[in-house]
């Protein structure tokens, strides 16, 4: 009898640094969290949660202000959808795919998946260079696997140079592009 294939969701950055307090909280991401929670709760597959928890000396601190530090508030992921962070990972850079602890899980359990969803913030920064890169592994490593990203799941910030409608809509024409779906 052959295996069911299942499809994965990785969560990206649904910490209270985005949507709660600190420099880079926003009320657009705050605004996914209930639909997110929704999601989560009617999906049949495995969701996983990579989350921004900065070194206090993290490089990302010169192109963005001091966020997430590891061990604060801001690094927990949102109360609402904590109960479904069963599986977890930690990142200190703008690409989930970096995250050493975080690759190596999926690369192991990737050949269970004939599908990844991408939900979470920011669609133009964490979100695009995630799908990228495992857009880019999948297709380096000659597998084929439905990458998506769910636009009413993902959202961005708006801030002085950063018009986050522009911004999304220019990630998710980057995204299309490169042969991610956008659903």
């Amino acid at each position: 009898m052959m295996k069911s294939m299942s499809n994965l969701v990785v969560v990206i950055d649904m910490v209270k640094g985005f949507s709660e307090e600190g420099a880079l909280a926003s009320d657009h991401v705050k605004s996914i969290i209930e639909p997110i929670r929704t999601y989560l709760e009617h999906h049949p597959g495995d969701i996983v949660f990579v989350s921004d928890a900065h070194d206090e000396d993290s490089s990302e601190f010169h192109d963005f202000p001091v966020h997430c530090i590891k061990g604060t508030r801001e690094a927990e992921v949102v109360d609402r959808i904590q109960l479904f962070a069963h599986t977890c990972f930690q990142k200190n850079s703008v690409n989930a795919f970096q995250s050493e602890s975080f690759r190596t899980y999926l690369v192991e359990k990737l050949h269970d998946y004939e599908k990844i969803s991408i939900i979470g913030c920011c669609t133009d920064i964490c979100i695009l260079n995630f799908a990228l890169a495992l857009k880019s592994y999948v297709t380096e490593q000659n597998l084929v696997k439905e990458i998506a990203v769910l636009q009413d799941l993902v959202e961005t910030f708006d801030g002085p140079d950063h018009d986050r409608v522009e911004a999304s809509e220019s990630a998710f024409h980057i995204l299309r592009t490169n042969g991610i779906k956008i659903e």
